[in-house]
């Protein structure tokens, strides 16, 4: 059976604001829909270091052909997917989830 797939406002917010090419805003929705059936598709994250640590367990998925990463909670009883971050992997690993 299918998982729901939501954005956080956050995420949402960081689409607006950051994804201009129809290309990988196409890759980013193919890859939420994908969550909807393979919510376990993305490893477990675990950094090494503290500072990119989220406040909880999550997964991740890197976007191939893109510069970005959706982080993201599975709730198996309510059989969701919660897309709280999308990351420019260029950007500062020390700035992740900074607005948990």
């Amino acid at each position: 059976m299918a998982y729901a797939v939501e954005l956080t406002e956050y995420a949402e917010s960081f689409l607006l604001d950051n994804v201009t090419s129809e290309r990988v805003l196409e890759r980013i929705e193919r890859s939420v829909e994908m969550l909807a059936e393979y919510p376990e598709a993305g490893p477990s994250y675990n950094p090494d270091y503290a500072a990119a640590r989220p406040p909880f367990p999550c997964r991740y998925l890197p976007l191939s052909d893109t510069p970005f990463t959706l982080y993201y909670l599975t709730d198996d009883e309510a059989q969701l997917v919660t897309v709280f971050d999308i990351e420019w992997t260029a950007g500062d690993p020390r700035a992740r989830f900074t607005f948990v």
